[in-house]
């Protein structure tokens, strides 16, 4: 987005759909200068405290099967999953905007669990450090930067993520989560996501052990997992781009 909203030519649009939390001062000044211009505002919520005055609100938590998702996603639902008798791998997925140490921290604890993990990079990840942690950590291995991670996700026995749009990722494809909050905000979201019945809340980065994760892996028998697994897609089917574009439709947003 420009700086200046007051320079984007809004004078063809229809709508203008928000995906991003959280709002920002040109963020909110954009949506004002769209409702005075006609133009239908939508917004992609993941997190209720982040709701904006927006036309339309596609809130995902509260209406799961709308969750945008790869539609490699929708692939690996429908795919019979078998979960093995003890977890053994875990797919770590903590968004761009992770430093390269809290990784680090991450495997290492992980590694003496005697764990094996697939890791989601983060744009800001160079490759100097994918080549150090796979030499450091045998048996760590890292997803195409380009790569849809469905795959990632369904070939793990657990999928440690954020709460947020990584935990309806996890749940399309039955992959029981440890929801991690990367900020104190997220504590209120990562009980929620606990609450869908699809994973277990774990201490924030901050506060991450040996201790606390072995303490919350421990309860996850392969029955436990099973029923987290199918709890995920009762939830989330993979076709929620399907259902968006069915609401603009029906908002007259885009041609039927």
């Amino acid at each position: 987005m420009a700086k200046d909203p007051a320079k984007i030519d809004l004078a063809d649009a229809t709508a203008i759909v928000f995906d991003v939390a959280p709002f920002s001062a040109p963020d909110n000044k954009l949506m004002e200068i769209a409702k005075k211009s006609g133009v239908k505002t939508v917004q992609i919520v993941v997190d209720e405290a982040e709701r904006q005055p927006a036309d339309i609100t596609v809130s995902l938590f509260v209406q799961t099967g709308n969750a945008l998702l790869h539609h490699k996603f929708r692939h690996f639902h429908q795919v019979r999953r078998k979960y093995r008798k003890a977890t053994k791998l875990v797919f770590i997925h903590l968004g761009d905007l992770l430093p390269y140490r809290s990784l680090r921290a991450v495997v290492d604890t992980l590694h003496r669990l005697r764990l094996r993990m697939k890791i989601a990079p983060g744009l800001g990840l160079k490759k100097a450090d994918r080549r150090n942690l796979m030499k450091i950590y045998p048996g760590t291995r890292f997803c195409g930067k380009s790569e849809s991670p469905a795959r990632a996700y369904f070939e793990a026995d657990l999928a440690l993520i954020p709460p947020g749009e990584e935990a309806l990722e996890a749940a399309c494809v039955g992959t029981p989560a440890l929801y991690t909050p990367l900020d104190k905000g997220q504590e209120n979201l990562a009980a929620a996501c606990a609450g869908m019945g699809t994973g277990v809340p774990i201490p924030s980065l901050a506060d991450f052990s040996i201790q606390a994760l072995r303490d919350a892996i421990a309860p996850l028998t392969l029955e436990r997992r099973e029923q987290m697994g199918a709890a995920g897609k009762k939830l989330v089917d993979g076709l929620g781009v399907q259902r968006f574009f069915a609401i603009l439709k029906e908002q007259g947003i885009i041609e039927k």
